[in-house]
């Protein structure tokens, strides 16, 4: 079960990742962003990355030190399709530890219901689809951690958790509410409570108030702004209350019975009271790190009773859910390809390029990359857009937006690449 699950899981995240890839598909820019940073580690620098904004140094955004680790990836297959792969094989990773749990608690029948919720779960599915995000790190590793603290694995399991302060400042509050959690579970546990709680609590503070600070231009951390109480708590109070009742059904219902659903909080806590709508929906990568928390919590309260009742609950809210998301990217993908392969390589033949959202990841290894929308004053070498996109010629949108003449030197499959100044032909 464990083996099957965590196959289907890797070939179907892969799947969907590469679909993405070949029709240049992507809802943020955010890939574009990640695949920057690899790009700068790979080079041994530090991570300036241009599409946040010209010499915009990403360390100054989030904490995430554990992305280093991709490097050898990166110097393998230089590519932001090498960081979804990835994300997809970690992701998998989380099915067998989960799936291994619930088969060794639930029994065959509930093992696989548990296994099939986890798989298709909204929150992994939506997080592949909003493509590679720094959180990948942490589904596995809360995925083991719990489930080996659960089996009595003291060790492995505190490492695992420990761990999850390198991969985002604020899973340092995660970690400390883990401490809670095992030190109410347990009072014999407290050595190990109060060191996941001082460990967790102080990675949290040394990110946010001195690390970040010391390489953002303010000096500041700019996600502190974007939290508020009393105004934004009560703001969407629908959306938010429908996003908590899905993780409910993804635990099963009962699952809110076991004391590891305190491990939502912390995330839940900094999605509702913020200011930005998209935290507060199930859309995007925000509820990909719910997603094992979920699934333990449904087997350890499932255990004691209901043991294929609420994972059969699970399976039908994942099945219904599927809709909610664009898994139709499977089938669908060529009504989304943007034919830019042509486009890409000769953008590629210039020092820096600026750019949309959908072409930024495989614009970044090949030139200096900006986005359109963040470049500022900086002037280009060449522009790459649609005309569509603009509603003019982009020569002419490239002239009022930088200004000097600039010259189209490519134009096909509905692109337009531009110069500032001529020194090729149309294609």
């Amino acid at each position: 079960m464990p083996a099957v699950g965590t196959a289907v899981a890797f070939v179907l995240y892969t799947v969907l990742s590469i679909l993405m890839w070949q029709a240049n598909y992507a809802p943020s820019w955010d890939l574009g962003i990640f695949t920057q940073l690899l790009d700068q580690y790979a080079r041994g620098q530090t991570p300036i990355v241009d599409i946040k904004g010209p010499g915009f140094h990403l360390w100054g955004d989030h904490f995430h030190p554990i992305l280093i680790l991709l490097t050898p990836l990166y110097w393998l297959a230089p590519s932001g399709l090498t960081l979804m792969i990835a994300q997809a094989a970690l992701f998998a990773a989380s099915v067998w530890p989960i799936a291994s749990l619930a088969r060794e608690w639930l029994g065959v029948r509930g093992g696989w219901l548990v296994t099939a919720a986890y798989v298709f779960s909204w929150g992994l599915v939506n997080a592949v689809i909003a493509q590679f995000h720094e959180i990948a790190f942490a589904v596995p590793l809360l995925a083991f951690g719990l489930v080996w603290w659960i089996r009595g694995k003291r060790l492995p399991a505190l490492i695992a958790i420990a761990l999850l302060v390198f991969v985002k400042e604020d899973l340092g509050i995660t970690v400390a509410v883990f401490g809670l959690v095992i030190w109410l579970r347990n009072r014999a546990e407290t050595g190990a409570a109060i060191f996941l709680a001082a460990w967790g609590v102080a990675w949290t503070v040394f990110a946010v108030a001195i690390f970040i600070p010391a390489f953002n231009v303010t000096g500041g951390y700019d996600y502190s702004g974007q939290l508020t109480l009393v105004e934004t708590l009560t703001a969407g109070l629908t959306t938010k209350l429908g996003t908590a009742g899905f993780l409910v059904l993804a635990a099963g219902g009962i699952g809110v019975r076991s004391p590891f659903i305190l491990l939502m909080l912390p995330t839940l806590a900094w999605r509702f009271l913020g200011s930005v709508e998209g935290y507060w929906e199930t859309d995007f990568h925000y509820s990909a790190v719910l997603m094992p928390i979920a699934a333990v919590c449904l087997i350890d309260a499932a255990a004691r009773r209901h043991r294929v009742f609420a994972p059969f609950i699970a399976a039908i809210a994942a099945a219904a859910m599927l809709s909610q998301t664009q898994i139709e990217l499977l089938w669908r993908w060529q009504a989304f390809d943007l034919n830019a392969d042509q486009a890409i390589a000769e953008a590629c033949r210039y020092g820096s390029v600026a750019a949309d959202v959908r072409l930024l990841a495989h614009l970044v290894p090949c030139t200096q990359t900006f986005w359109i929308g963040s470049v500022g004053d900086t002037v280009p070498e060449a522009v790459l857009r649609r005309p569509d996109d603009v509603g003019q010629p982009v020569e002419i949108w490239a002239e009022e937006r930088f200004g000097g003449d600039w010259t189209v030197v490519y134009s096909g499959a509905g692109f337009e690449l531009v110069e500032r100044g001529a020194h090729g032909a149309a294609g």
